[in-house]
C-alpha cells in the first residue's frame, strides 16, 4: 500500500525536534573568573642617607684586673657579682690586724726619733753657749750639729715608714680603680692572698661608654677624603657611625657614636685602616666582645623611591616587583636596589615615581594576567563586607 506523501510542515517539524534535541545534549562555557583582587602601592618619595657597611668588634676602653696588694687572708667580699660599681667603691677586706700593729710600731719610732732629735737640740744649744763662751771646742760645736741633722734623718725615716705603714693599711681594704661593672670574685675568703704574687681577686670592666673596632677600605677612606672629610678626631666634626648587634632587626641601628680614632696607617697587608668608635651605653646594652654591625652616613639621594621590602622577588634576572599597568595586568619588573631603610628599600632603577606595585595578594599576580588594584584600605572594607555577608547567611 503506497504510503501517504510527507509534507512540507511534516519535515520542517522533525527537522526542528532533531535540531532542539541536538542543542540540549551540549554544556554551555562557564563564565571568565574576575580579575584576582590584589593590595597595590606607590613608592613613597623622600630623601634617603647612603651609607657605608662594616663589620666589627666591640671592646671597653678600660678593664682592670683588681689585685691584693698586700698578703693576708681575704676576710670579707664587699659586693654583688655582675653589678656596677663606681671608683672608690670597697670591694674586699684583707685582715687588717697586722698592718695595724705595723702601724702602731712605726708610730712609736717616729715619737722615739722625735725625741732623740729634741734631746740632741739641746745638747748642741749648751754646746753652742759653751763655746761663745769659750768653754768648749769648735770640734764639740760641730759634732752637735751633725748629731742634730743625724737625728733629724731618722726623724724623718721614722715618719716615712709611718707612711708606708698606713700605705700598706690601705691595701688591705681592695677599691675599684674605675667606674664599671664588676665581675665574680675569683677568690674566696679564708684564702691566704698576695703571698707570692698579687693574687686576681675579681676584673671590672668599663661599659659606658664603649668602644667599636672596624676596618676600612682605602679605596672608602680615599673617598671620604675626597668629600672634604678626615678621620681625623674633633669631637665636633667627627664622622657619625650607627651601631646594631647581631640580633637587631634589618635596618635597625639602634646604637649612635662618633668616630674618635684612626690609625695613622695602612695595613699593607690588608689593604685597611682600623678606626674606632666611641659609643654611649647608659643602659648597658652593649658588652665587649660582640659581633656588630656599623654603618656610617657619606651621602643622601634626594627625592629617592622607596618601595616595600616584602614586595620585592628574587629571579635569576635579579630583584624584581611585580608592577601593575594602566591596563591593570602584571609586569614583572626587574629593578635596581639601593639602601633599605626601615621596612622600605630604595629603587634605584626600574621603577618611575607614580607607578602601582603589588604588596599583597603577590601569588595571586602572574606576568600578564590581570588583577583588580586595590590599595589596603579598600582590600580591608572588601573583606569586612565578606565578612558580613558569610555571617548573613550562615543566621538564615
Amino acid at each position: 500500500m503506497p504510503h501517504p506523501p510527507i509534507g512540507r510542515a511534516s519535515v520542517l517539524v522533525v527537522l526542528g525536534a532533531a535540531s532542539l534535541s541536538a542543542g540540549c545534549g551540549q554544556e554551555a562555557a562557564p563564565p571568565a573568573p574576575p580579575p584576582a583582587d590584589v593590595v597595590v602601592a606607590e613608592p613613597v618619595v623622600r630623601d634617603v642617607t647612603r651609607y657605608y657597611r662594616y663589620s666589627g668588634t666591640t671592646a671597653s676602653p678600660e678593664a682592670v684586673d683588681v689585685r691584693a696588694r698586700v698578703a693576708g687572708v681575704l676576710e670579707e667580699q664587699h659586693f654583688t657579682a655582675s653589678t656596677d660599681v663606681e671608683a672608690g667603691d670597697r670591694l674586699f677586706t684583707i685582715e687588717r690586724r697586722p698592718f695595724e700593729v705595723a702601724v702602731e710600731s712605726a708610730r712609736a719610732r717616729v715619737a722615739e726619733a722625735d725625741a732623740n732629735l729634741e734631746l740632741a737640740r739641746v745638747e748642741r744649744d749648751r754646746v753652742t753657749e759653751a763655746f761663745d763662751a769659750g768653754a768648749a771646742t769648735e770640734q764639740e760645736k760641730l759634732e752637735r750639729e751633725a748629731t742634730v741633722k743625724a737625728e733629724e734623718a731618722r726623724l724623718a725615716e721614722a715618719r716615712a715608714r709611718l707612711d708606708d705603714a698606713r700605705i700598706q693599711l690601705g691595701y688591705t681594704e681592695v677599691a675599684s680603680p674605675i667606674d664599671g661593672r664588676v665581675g665574680r670574685r675569683q677568690a674566696d675568703p679564708g684564702n691566704l692572698v698576695g703571698r707570692t704574687e698579687p693574687t686576681v681577686l675579681t676584673r671590672v670592666v668599663q661599659l659606658d661608654p664603649i668602644h667599636v673596632y672596624f676596618d676600612v677600605s682605602e679605596r672608602i677612606v680615599l673617598e671620604y677624603l675626597e668629600r672634604g672629610r678626615n678621620g681625623g678626631v674633633g669631637q665636633e666634626e667627627a664622622p657619625v657611625i650607627q651601631v646594631a648587634r647581631a640580633n637587631d632587626p634589618a635596618g635597625a641601628f639602634p646604637f649612635e657614636g662618633r668616630v674618635d680614632f684612626v690609625e695613622p696607617e695602612v695595613d699593607a697587608g690588608t689593604g685597611t685602616i682600623r678606626v674606632r668608635g666611641v659609643v654611649p651605653n647608659a643602659e648597658k646594652l652593649l658588652f665587649p666582645g660582640l659581633f656588630v654591625r656599623i654603618r656610617a652616613p657619606y651621602d643622601v639621594i634626594e627625592g629617592a623611591l622607596l618601595v616595600e621590602r616584602d614586595a620585592v622577588g628574587r629571579t635569576l634576572a635579579g630583584d624584581t616587583l611585580m608592577v601593575v599597568n594602566d591596563q591593570n595586568q602584571v609586569e614583572q619588573r626587574v629593578v635596581s636596589l639601593g639602601e633599605e631603610d626601615g621596612g622600605r628599600v630604595t629603587v634605584l632603577k626600574g621603577l618611575s615615581a607614580g607607578e602601582r606595585y603589588v604588596v599583597r595578594g603577590l601569588q595571586k599576580a602572574r606576568p600578564g594576567a590581570a588583577v583588580n588594584p586595590l590599595t589596603e584600605a579598600q582590600m580591608e572594607e572588601k573583606l569586612q563586607e565578606s565578612a558580613s555577608i558569610g555571617k548573613g547567611g550562615g543566621d538564615t
